[in-house]
């Protein structure tokens, strides 16, 4: 799997979050992030773990999200780089 499919399915985790907070439909998410429907549904299901571990208590912050966003993508971002950092 390239590099670029790996940031498609970091991307795809972002917007799948949006669509659980309400602010992308679920088209435009996977539109956004280029993937095909089942790598997008693991993306969505990753984003739902964020969103229950935060929920939708502003005072969490957005520290919270880039934590736990960081748990659900560090095998992609591993592949990426070897450091799990671009």
């Amino acid at each position: 799997m390239s590099n670029k499919e790996h940031v498609q399915k970091v991307t795809a985790v972002v917007c799948a979050y949006f669509v659980h907070a309400g602010h992308l439909t679920r088209e435009e998410a996977k539109e956004i992030s280029g993937l095909d429907d089942d790598h997008f549904e693991q993306a969505y299901d990753k984003a739902s773990a964020i969103f229950a571990k935060i929920g939708s208590d502003p005072d969490k912050g957005l520290g919270k999200l880039f934590t736990y966003l960081g748990e659900e993508v560090d095998e992609y971002m591993k592949r990426i780089s070897a450091y799990g950092i671009a």
